[in-house]
């Protein structure tokens, strides 16, 4: 039986946004012209965000509004997408509320003159606080500049790798995945689809899902994917001269 679809509601409403929000800013569903999304129109679904986030309060309605937009609009992994990222910014905010405990640091006398400086001018209540208002902004623009960064990174990686290999790789990924609380739902099917109607069309599928697995595990879970040696063979410059070594 097919998963149900995400249901838009009021607790992950501003999250869903700004999900929607960043994935206009990526190239994939531009890249796709059988996609839906192009059925509203990348513009149009810009307009239907801003039109969203101004109304003030959020309701009912409005919910089951979007909620027919997007199905429309959004393809199935869309929502597996979607539900991972909603997942892991709940997970986030609950670690954050257990970890409450202050931490003891120390600042040079010049930063610690500066961050007073700070406080004053921002109006921030706390240290605390004017370290949190002032770094967030640019800490959003560092993570979405590395994630794509990692994104182009592992794209050219793979890139390179013959499609019997990538199997290979993914096939190892997916069993390390359940061990390291990795989602890979989305790269499970693609890989599937692939196994079962390989062509260009289905092994690039399955290539950018796992590649966005990679990424969101380090964004989401602080898991390089380096830590899963995935490449370790193909990147042993030794590799084809070890049968070779070990027999004289």
């Amino acid at each position: 039986m097919a998963r149900r679809r995400y249901q838009i509601n009021a607790t992950d409403w501003f999250d869903c946004l700004d999900w929607l929000d960043y994935q206009l800013t990526l190239p994939d569903w531009l890249s796709r012209p059988d996609h839906p999304i192009h059925g509203v129109g990348i513009a149009g679904l810009k307009d239907h965000l801003m039109q969203w986030r101004a109304i003030e309060p959020p309701h009912k309605d409005l919910y089951q509004s979007a909620q027919l937009v997007l199905n429309e609009a959004l393809q199935d992994d869309d929502w597996g997408r979607l539900r991972k990222a909603l997942s892991a910014k709940k997970r986030r905010r609950r670690e954050k509320r257990l970890d409450t405990q202050p931490i003891n640091i120390t600042l040079s006398a010049a930063a610690h003159e500066l961050l007073l400086d700070y406080k004053q001018l921002s109006g921030a209540l706390t240290l605390s606080d004017a370290i949190e208002q002032g770094l967030q902004p640019g800490m959003l623009e560092l993570a979405q500049r590395h994630e794509q960064e990692l994104l182009a990174e592992l794209l050219e990686r793979v890139g390179h790798i013959k499609a019997s290999e990538l199997v290979k790789i993914i096939e190892n990924y997916l069993k390390l995945a359940v061990a390291r609380r990795s989602l890979a739902n989305s790269c499970k099917i693609a890989r599937q689809l692939f196994l079962k109607r390989p062509d260009r069309g289905t092994y690039k599928l399955m290539m950018e899902r796992f590649v966005e697995d990679l990424v969101w595990n380090n964004v989401h879970l602080k898991i390089h994917y380096r830590e899963f040696e995935l490449f370790t063979e193909l990147l042993d410059p030794l590799k084809d001269l070890k049968p070779a070594l070990e027999t004289t």
